[in-house]
């Protein structure tokens, strides 16, 4: 199964045709000190992965199965005050990456219809739906945030559309960021 740009790419927060949503409109990104050089949180070297599958160095390789223990979180954030759950690894399927796009390194996630259904019911419990401007999503990966996203319409509508398949695009700045997501999310 593949999840990346050849089946899925999605842009900033526009869900395409084939059903993926991006994500790379960052508020703000803490690459350079998100995650350690030593390794990620099961030890391996970053960029290790299971036999070199985190980096790909600008090919595209098929998806893996996503470790539901992985210490990856996406928290919905209003105005700082309040902060809910909106997905973590365990609502996962899959991941893929790393992939080189120009200056981005790209992890591709997709939610099973359990994480879908949470991660809808979560911006429509918390108002993201009707004023999705006032929002954020912090995503964190053993609790040092990774990524950071301002909500739009656009992107609120996307995540809700019935026709979204559940799949997410991560941008990242740094390919080192990138790796350690995908280290820790691909079931080894």
């Amino acid at each position: 199964m593949e999840l990346s740009r050849r089946g899925m790419l999605g842009g900033v927060g526009a869900a395409l045709a084939v059903g993926a949503v991006g994500f790379a409109g960052a508020a703000s990104v803490t690459d350079g000190d998100a995650v350690g050089d030593a390794g990620g949180p099961g030890g391996d070297a970053v960029g290790a992965g299971p036999e070199g599958a985190g980096s790909d160095e600008g090919g595209e390789s098929g998806s893996v199965p996503v470790d539901p223990d992985a210490p990856f979180e996406a928290r919905l954030l209003r105005d700082g005050d309040d902060d809910r759950r909106l997905f973590d690894a365990g609502d996962l399927d899959r991941v893929q990456g790393v992939i080189a796009e120009g200056d981005e390194h790209l992890v591709y996630v997709s939610l099973g219809e359990a994480g879908i259904d949470a991660l809808r019911s979560g911006l429509a419990d918390a108002g993201a739906t009707d004023d999705p401007a006032g929002f954020v999503v912090s995503m964190t990966l053993d609790g040092t945030e990774v990524r950071r996203v301002e909500l739009d319409e656009a992107t609120v509508s996307a995540l809700t559309d019935e026709e979204w398949g559940g799949v997410v695009t991560l941008p990242f700045g740094q390919a080192s960021v990138a790796e350690s997501v995908y280290d820790s999310l691909a079931d080894a």
